[in-house]
């Protein structure tokens, strides 16, 4: 090993800092999975992440050729060496060798910080079929973006056992720009594990989008309708109706004994909301404001409120 290569695994974990023991056990556990046989590797491939592979054309050819003297004159005694520098130095291999230790970078990166708000006797090392699972999606991963998207999977699941099933990580896998474009379009108008069936997504560009999204197994094909409770009077001889709740943030309807209103949403896929996980939290207060004046000056509706814990309650007009 020269000065242009280094131990993986020393040099990807060394950016642990005080991580609970369980995490951090679980997470050396699931990047020494990762990285499997890669013990030495281009000190570029941790510096530049977009590194291209022309760049270690000049140490791959090296290396072949004196894994090709080594096979040709016997000198190599120790068969596992060459079979090793052979598989991490052909293209293919090299590639993938190159994808997996980006995302296990990456993944300490984003265990560190989830490692801040999460409970830590909840750790455990992801089990054997889904890391075998991840390992063979992730390999394929050459664009930052999959490759951040992965490293957030892992992470999650190594903090939050069972966030992110397998099918996630085959429709991730599966993801085109495109489709990313649309889900990420349509989860900032989510309301918590659905968007209101509002009039933009039934016709044109957004319906289309729906409809792509749910090809995609990101969303379900049809809104369904959420009806009031029984009729309860708990306020001024009024019932309360709680729609929707996101984040921090809640509706609540006040409403007479006859009054019939109910609320259309299209709701994500399991899926839709592991992956929605992973994205930025929408703002989930204007959506749900927006949703909640489809109510207001409904037939039996008498007022609907916008509550956000720490912030006084907004009357919905």
């Amino acid at each position: 090993m020269n000065h242009d290569e280094t131990n993986a695994l020393e040099v990807i974990t060394d950016g642990i800092n005080n991580l609970p023991t369980p995490i951090e056990s679980s997470l050396l556990k699931a990047i020494g999975q990762l990285l499997g046989g890669v013990v030495a590797i281009p000190a570029a491939w941790l510096k530049r992440p977009a590194q291209a592979i022309d760049d270690v054309t000049l140490a791959r050819s090296t290396v072949s050729a004196i894994v090709a003297k080594g096979v040709a004159e016997n000198a190599l005694k120790d068969p596992a060496i060459i079979q090793a520098a052979t598989e991490i130095y052909l293209p293919t291999v090299l590639r993938k060798a190159k994808n997996r230790a980006q995302i296990a970078r990456r993944t300490v990166e984003h265990t560190a910080e989830q490692a801040k708000s999460a409970d830590p006797a909840q750790s455990t090392p992801p089990d054997d079929d889904w890391m075998n699972q991840f390992m063979r999606f992730a390999e394929d991963a050459s664009s930052e973006q999959l490759q951040d998207l992965f490293s957030r999977i892992l992470s999650g699941q190594l903090v939050r056992p069972g966030s992110f099933s397998l099918a996630t990580l085959r429709i991730v896998s599966e993801l085109d720009k495109s489709i990313a474009d649309d889900f990420s379009l349509v989860w900032n108008k989510s309301v918590g594990t659905s968007v209101d069936y509002s009039d933009e997504f039934r016709l044109g560009e957004w319906f289309s989008r729906w409809q792509r999204l749910t090809e995609a197994g990101l969303m379900a094909p049809t809104a369904i309708h959420q009806h009031l409770p029984p009729f309860t009077p708990v306020f001024n001889g009024k019932a309360v109706w709680g729609p929707m709740a996101a984040g921090d943030v809640y509706l609540m309807v006040y409403f007479s004994q006859h009054c019939q209103v109910n609320w259309p949403h299209i709701e994500f896929t399991r899926v839709g909301r592991q992956i929605g996980s992973l994205l930025a939290e929408p703002d989930y207060r204007t959506n749900i404001r927006r949703a909640g004046q489809n109510f207001v000056g409904k037939r039996g509706v008498e007022k609907v409120e916008l509550h956000s814990v720490g912030r006084p309650v907004e009357s919905i007009v």
